[in-house]
């Protein structure tokens, strides 16, 4: 492997623990503390000076994870082997699955946002009960569950990915 080879895979590798990790915090730790322990002013007041700031800051994130993905496959491109049907089916549902989400991340504020006065696609004051110990239940959380399952998905796919080639 290559120093640029390495240094794009580190790129990868960092960017998506920093992508999920961040979306897994925001929807199991950070919103569900806030409904339990602030007010709905407080509450409020927080996330509508909090969420657009993370989002500018995941936006680079998101953009360095997908730049770094697209490095990845077109420095693997020139290898003299055809690639197997198994790693050509694995790649595939890898970009699949990390491209979800991506995709929420991106639409997310368009779908929900339109509904909310502040454009925010986080809202732990839905009134929808939790349906599951607790968490919450929300079109937003919704989707956040969604796309962090796709991307834990995609994660299992990249290591499988390592281990076939």
């Amino acid at each position: 492997m290559s120093a640029v080879s390495v240094a794009v895979h580190w790129l990868h590798l960092l960017s998506a623990a920093l992508f999920l990790g961040t979306m897994f915090v925001g929807t199991f730790v950070l919103l569900p503390t806030l409904k339990a322990h602030l007010e709905h002013a407080e509450r409020r007041k927080f996330i509508v000076h909090f969420i657009p700031r993370v989002r500018r800051i995941m936006r680079v994130v998101v953009s360095l994870l997908v730049l770094s993905g697209v490095a990845q496959i077109l420095l693997k491109l020139p290898s003299s082997e055809p690639a197997s049907a198994t790693v050509v089916g694995v790649l595939a549902s890898h970009i699949f699955f990390a491209a979800l989400p991506v995709a929420i991340f991106a639409l997310a504020p368009r779908i929900l946002g339109a509904k909310s006065e502040d454009g925010l696609c986080c809202d732990p004051d839905a009134d929808d009960p939790p349906i599951f110990k607790g968490l919450m239940s929300s079109k937003g959380a919704m989707l956040h569950y969604v796309a962090i399952s796709g991307g834990w998905i995609a994660v299992l796919c990249a290591i499988i990915l390592g281990h076939l080639g």
